[in-house]
């Protein structure tokens, strides 16, 4: 890792630095709150969780002051966070917080309760920044860059969630890398925060703007994400957009009502970027500036971009329609294999896309099968096998084609196909399933349950998945056919199934 950037130094100093300061940090549901409310919260909770013998702390995940707060003390006091969506089901909170062995879960709101028998949950909605007099107790602790920022669990093919560990020294790499692509960030500017806590694509969100001292805008977990976007541009006139693509294509259609003439930079990354959608948006504002980025959680958020402005929006490189992803970035590294595992160097050569660098996870969270199948080593260099698909254009900037294997996204959250068709068997008593990602009639993807066997009243095993997994993974269209098609190879025929369904 590169000993020269370290986060204490790319982060944490730069925003300690802020903590008296009376410029805006977040507007969450239209409440404002300055850098110095922000660190009013930080001591409180700094000095809840100090003492606290658990480097690893789950998070409950709220759009509130505190929540991002609570991150803060955490990582001042050289501990990691791990966040917990509150709107998924406690069985996944409970795998969530039984694998990383933690006792100790920090929540904004009082009214979540710990599903786990023992496990201390830390309320801080008591917390107030007015008439608080700061005791002067926080430090930014001296840990090394190899200690963990956080962890982030994504769905795992065998029905259990995978944890991605990133360092301190992963986020150091990547705030240094987003410093060199050309953004100008700054205090001046009002920043786009519109993800949920548990989507990796949030840690650029807030950090990058917080490294700044600029200004962060968040969406409420539950509102609309595309018409409460549409009502922060207009009101307040923000600069930096960080989104996923399906976003801009649900605010397309009401393009000439969206205020766009403020915005300078736009982030686009989560799922494969159309020529269709970018043109169409820059339409909004010739003079924006928009960084298509491609990463996945492993790499620390985003490692490679592709540059679109008003010099190459009328014909932005792309195949299919699909935007390049472009080329890596400073602190990160690549290469394509083939089949046989043979590097790669010529254009137009399809491969599967490997990762390395200083950004690259030290790997998934007491895992082991998963980190001898997913890591290699090639030439003494640590690899990631990315599942994507790709190929170098003739000038060698990246082309993305499709996954290797069946996982998909929806509305930028990684999904695991396998992992939905387990729970279902388990929740059926062993029917066979297979899911399909299939587009609806507004461009997104949806999934689709296709189950061998007669059709039957099914809405009881739904109610269950349900409970079990988080809504975004629950199928909308569930189908039944007699035998599900196989291969030559004996395997699933997914293009048969999508071709009989018109999926």
């Amino acid at each position: 890792m590169n000993s020269m950037i370290n986060f204490k130094e790319q982060f944490m100093l730069p925003v300690f630095g802020l903590k008296d300061s009376d410029t805006l940090a977040f507007c969450i549901d239209d409440e404002l709150y300055s850098y110095k409310q922000l660190f009013d919260y930080v001591e409180q909770i700094y000095s809840a969780i100090d003492g606290c013998e658990d480097n690893l702390v789950c998070l409950y995940a709220t759009d509130d002051i505190r929540t991002y707060a609570s991150i803060l003390a955490l990582w001042l006091q050289g501990k990691t966070y791990v966040p917990l969506n509150p709107n998924q089901p406690k069985e996944r909170h409970a795998e969530v917080i039984e694998s990383v062995h933690t006792s100790t879960i920090l929540s904004a709101d009082s009214k979540y309760e710990s599903p786990v028998e023992g496990v201390k949950l830390i309320p801080t909605d008591a917390f107030k920044h007015d008439g608080y007099v700061r005791t002067g107790n926080m430090l930014v602790k001296d840990v090394t860059d190899d200690t963990l920022a956080y962890i982030i669990f994504t769905s795992g093919s065998t029905g259990k969630p995978k944890g991605v560990q990133l360092t301190r020294g992963n986020v150091a790499n990547f705030i240094d890398s987003m410093n060199h692509i050309g953004l100008d960030i700054s205090s001046e500017d009002r920043c786009l925060q519109p993800f949920d806590l548990t989507f990796d694509f949030s840690v650029s969100s807030y950090v990058i703007p917080l490294a700044k001292g600029a200004s962060i805008y968040t969406v409420p977990n539950k509102a609309v994400k595309f018409t409460y976007i549409a009502g922060l541009l207009e009101e307040y006139k923000l600069t930096v957009l960080q989104m996923v693509p399906s976003m801009i294509r649900n605010l397309l259609p009401y393009l000439d009502e969206v205020e766009l003439d403020s915005v300078r930079y736009n982030i686009l990354c989560g799922e494969p970027l159309t020529g269709k959608v970018i043109k169409g948006w820059h339409e909004g504002n010739h003079n924006m500036v928009s960084y298509n980025m491609y990463g996945p959680t492993e790499d620390t958020v985003f490692c490679t971009y592709y540059l679109i402005d008003k010099d190459n929006i009328a014909n932005p490189k792309a195949a299919n329609d699909i935007v390049c992803i472009g080329k890596t970035f400073d602190n990160s590294g690549l290469l394509l294999l083939d089949e046989q595992d043979h590097i790669i160097t010529e254009p137009n050569i399809e491969g599967e896309l490997c990762l390395c660098g200083d950004q690259l996870t030290p790997g998934y969270w007491e895992n082991e099968k998963e980190n001898t199948e997913k890591f290699l080593l090639i030439d003494g260099i640590r690899y990631y096998r990315s599942g994507d698909m790709c190929y170098y254009a003739e000038d060698m900037n990246l082309m993305y084609v499709s996954r290797k294997d069946f996982q998909v996204k929806i509305n930028g959250f990684r999904v695991e196909l396998g992992e939905i068709e387990n729970r279902y068997s388990a929740i059926s008593g062993g029917k066979f399933s297979v899911v399909m990602p299939f587009t609806n009639e507004q461009g997104n993807t949806e999934l689709a349950m296709v189950i061998e066997g007669k059709e039957y009243d099914y809405m009881e095993h739904k109610k269950t998945l349900a409970s079990e997994i988080p809504a975004y993974e629950v199928p909308n269209k569930w189908l039944f056919i007699r035998t599900i098609p196989l291969n030559q190879n004996g395997k699933v025929d997914r293009k048969a199934i999508k071709s009989i369904f018109n999926l």
